[in-house]
């Protein structure tokens, strides 16, 4: 999911924040420890502050099956780009 949002944000899909935000909430992504979590937000906040702010906030408060939920609604609607 992670490597979905970079590739998005890199392809100039401001939506991809959603990705990155998302997948800070998942459980498992957060056990890398290669993975630069600042590195992450800084580039999901200089492609689009607001929405990604407004992506954390809205996980945030999700449990795990929402956050299931969520996760395939994100990479549903970015396999169809």
């Amino acid at each position: 999911m992670l490597a979905l949002g970079f590739a998005g944000l890199v392809g100039g899909d401001p939506a991809a924040v959603r990705l990155v935000a998302l997948a800070e909430r998942m459980p498992t992504v957060q056990d890398f420890p290669t993975l630069s979590w600042a590195r992450s937000r800084q580039a999901a906040e200089n492609a689009n502050r607001a929405a990604y702010d407004d992506a954390r906030s809205t996980y945030a408060a999700l449990g795990p099956e929402e956050l299931r939920a969520a996760a395939l609604r994100e990479l549903t609607v970015a396999a169809r780009g």
